[in-house]
């Protein structure tokens, strides 16, 4: 067997995706954050081992809070670094959820040049590589929440996820409005819903309304999807509210006045003199 050429650096990461053009195919293992898996075995194209390329496997944490992963790191090594990001007991599901809701951003290698592309939305040609996930630092006012339902009912079980981020504007609006649905592990956006927050009076009021809508992400054609469109709208107002009052400053809580403690002479009654 021919051996398997090797990279253990960007650049020879791109000058053999150069060098082997559509026919590249690397082998980099398992990516828990992105749901995806590298292992060609090479009956297609020539092989490239990237599996020692230290970037891949890394967490860098910026000095402005900004974090620069590795597209293959392991989930522990990422909640050990940025818990913010990836909570300790996060599942991939949720992991990837999170960095979809703080807009992560992956830079993607193939035929010698490099490319970036929304986390949420990534599409990888046969011959491309997911090399860094790029997640800013969070913006002042943002508040993620989950709420989660695992239901045990024969035919009709499921586990339920949701993840809300939303943002309190200065003139106090909701802004970068997202809902995700974790069902039995597959992300769907909830966009009617986000859509009927974005930009409108910070209101929880309006969270019902929202939560209905979300339903829609199910088509509901079996007794289980009808159970699971049931069971979701208590969840998205749970994790709405809960991202609002993450998202609100601490000083936006209203001091309510102490009434001061009746003087002596006013709190006792007078005496009758008769």
């Amino acid at each position: 067997m021919q051996p398997r050429p090797a990279a253990t650096t960007l650049r020879a990461i791109g000058s053999l995706g150069f060098m082997y053009r559509e026919r590249t195919r690397f082998f980099a293992g398992a990516s828990a954050l992105l749901g995806i898996a590298l292992e060609p075995d090479g009956g297609q194209g020539t092989v490239v081992d990237v599996r020692e390329v230290p970037e891949l496997c890394s967490v860098s944490v910026m000095p402005d809070g900004g974090v620069v992963a590795g597209a293959f790191v392991t989930l522990e090594a990422l909640a050990i670094a940025a818990p913010t990001i990836c909570p300790p007991d996060a599942t991939p599901a949720q992991a990837r959820t999170r960095l979809a809701l703080l807009g992560a951003r992956v830079s993607v290698h193939g035929l010698g040049r490099t490319r970036v592309a929304p986390c949420d939305d990534l599409q990888l040609a046969p011959y491309e590589l997911p090399v860094t996930i790029e997640v800013a630092a969070p913006r002042a006012g943002l508040g993620i929440a989950e709420r989660h339902r695992t239901t045990h009912d024969g035919e009709v079980s499921f586990t339920l996820g949701v993840t809300a981020a939303l943002r309190v504007s200065t003139l106090g609006n909701f802004e970068h409005v997202r809902i995700v649905v974790d069902a039995d592990g597959e992300l769907l956006r909830a966009t009617e819903a986000e859509a009927k927050l974005e930009r409108t009076r910070c209101e929880a009021a309006l969270f019902p309304a929202a939560a209905r809508l979300a339903s829609s992400v199910f088509p509901t054609t079996d007794a289980r999807s009808s159970a699971m469109a049931r069971a979701l709208p208590p969840l998205v107002v749970a994790s709405l509210r809960d991202a609002l009052s993450d998202a609100r400053p601490k000083s936006d809580a209203v001091a309510v006045p102490q009434r001061s403690a009746p003087t002596q002479a006013r709190a006792k009654k007078k005496k009758r003199l008769w």
